[in-house]
């Protein structure tokens, strides 16, 4: 469980320095991918520097080759990577329970329920082609909206009095 959160915090701090990328951007005026060292360089060029004077005194291979090698991938992907896979192997509850696993059975037939009621349709007789996903519009009709102007014709409907009207709606003075 401790590599779990680990990985999680690790995961974290790869969003923070993908976010901080930004900085050592503003600084160069340039683009493309910004490495580990010129993060950390941007955001801490003392501490960096010191660390740098530290580990050449317990061997100058050690710097050199393989942690400046280590710097020039971007920070997000150093510290990304390892987090992710921390957080994917260590993650708790990796054994599915026959409750859990029961719940994802039922999940997917809900997932296939159209496919199933589709193959259901083809075999009853309904074809894609067909008109059959829309209302039956032939039974309505109560306006005809077939006529030559293409406009509906309403003068068989009654009209109200228009309230706006001078004389029209209430008698009573407003």
């Amino acid at each position: 469980m401790r590599f779990f959160f680990l990985g999680f915090m690790l995961l974290i701090l790869a969003f923070a320095a993908a976010a901080a990328d930004v900085v050592p951007r503003t600084f160069s005026r340039g683009g493309g991918i910004v490495s580990a060292y010129d993060l950390l360089y941007a955001a801490w060029p003392g501490k960096l520097v010191i660390a740098q004077i530290h580990v050449e005194k317990l061997s100058s291979a050690l710097w050199d080759p393989i942690i400046t090698g280590l710097l020039t991938m971007p920070a997000w992907l150093l510290l990304g990577l390892p987090g992710g896979l921390l957080a994917w192997f260590h993650r708790p509850h990796r054994e599915m329970s026959p409750e859990v696993a029961e719940g994802l059975r039922r999940q997917e037939e809900l997932l296939q329920l159209y496919d199933r009621l589709e193959e259901e349709a083809r075999e009853a007789g309904y074809d894609v082609d067909e008109y059959d996903q829309g209302p039956n519009l032939d039974s309505h009709d109560n306006i005809d909206f077939i006529t030559a102007d293409g406009d509906p014709d309403f003068s068989d409907m009654p009209a109200a009095p228009d309230a706006d009207a001078p004389g029209g709606g209430d008698s009573e003075e407003r």
